[in-house]
């Protein structure tokens, strides 16, 4: 027993010391990296920053500085930290052959961040998917669908496909098409129209508004009102106003009538 304790004794008269600072500098510098991060998330939202880009650079902060803090310890408890490094080294070749495809989506986050296709919030279209932005990670990008559905995108996908930002200005061109019986007078359904634009809120004053004759066939003539809104109520503004204008059509007896069909029966027998 008392061999034991000696033993005991010696380790930490010749190593222990270092072992503890090292455990030190691996308990206070895991702290200093989580406050790290806090601050740079305080830091981007002072300064107006995107909420999703805040999150990926405190992330990709978080993960360097704590390798650094485990090498720093490492080196102070007299560990071999450069053949460590090396193994490190020959290890992140072996994985990232690997994990070739996980790369490039961390590489295609980095360039989502910095070329700034879209940011948080923002409706967007991503090759088949479309939804609001709900957070950029380093491999991943996530959508909210309108009907509360959370879609998850590879950055890779996000950077090598076509993306439709339909909130990257802020106004947006309405066409809406209006449907009227042959023979109408479109000068009138125009006055209607342009009264329905005039008076509706998020419709701008500043831009143009017209109305075109867009299409005629044989049972009825078809308009095209063209307004700007904000891109942040494009669709509100698209259900609004065409309720208003099927309302003010139906007041004047200005819709096409419905259509109608010929049904011919056949006997059996015939």
């Amino acid at each position: 027993m008392k061999e034991f304790w000696d033993k005991i004794v010696a380790f930490f008269q010749n190593v222990g010391v270092d072992f503890l600072y090292g455990i030190l500098i691996l308990v206070v510098g895991i702290l200093l990296v989580k406050i790290i991060k806090r601050v740079i998330k305080i830091i981007f939202k002072k300064s107006k920053q995107d909420e999703a880009v805040a999150h990926f650079v405190a992330s990709l902060v978080d993960v360097i500085l704590e390798v650094v803090v485990l090498i720093s310890a490492l080196a102070t408890m007299g560990v071999n930290t450069a053949s460590i490094i090396t193994v490190l080294g020959t290890c992140g070749v072996a994985i990232g052959l690997a994990l070739k495809d996980s790369l490039g989506n961390l590489a295609c986050g980095i360039m989502i961040i910095v070329n700034k296709p879209f940011k948080k919030g923002d409706w967007v279209e991503i090759g088949d998917n479309s939804g609001s932005v709900d957070e950029i990670n380093l491999f991943n990008t996530t959508l909210l669908t309108g009907d509360n559905k959370l879609v998850v995108i590879p950055n890779s996908i996000a950077v090598g496909n076509a993306v439709v930002n339909y909130n990257a200005c802020d106004v947006r061109r309405l066409d809406i098409d209006v449907l009227v019986r042959k023979g109408t007078d479109i000068d009138e359904v125009r006055d209607v129209l342009f009264e329905i634009a005039d008076n509706d809120e998020q419709v701008s004053k500043e831009l143009d508004k017209n109305v075109f004759l867009y299409e005629q066939t044989i049972g009825y003539v078809k308009l095209q009102l063209r307004v700007w809104v904000p891109s942040t109520e494009w669709w509100g503004s698209k259900f609004r106003i065409n309720e208003k204008i099927y309302k003010a059509l139906n007041e004047r007896d200005l819709l096409p009538p419905n259509p109608a069909y010929d049904v011919v029966s056949h006997n059996k027998e015939d």
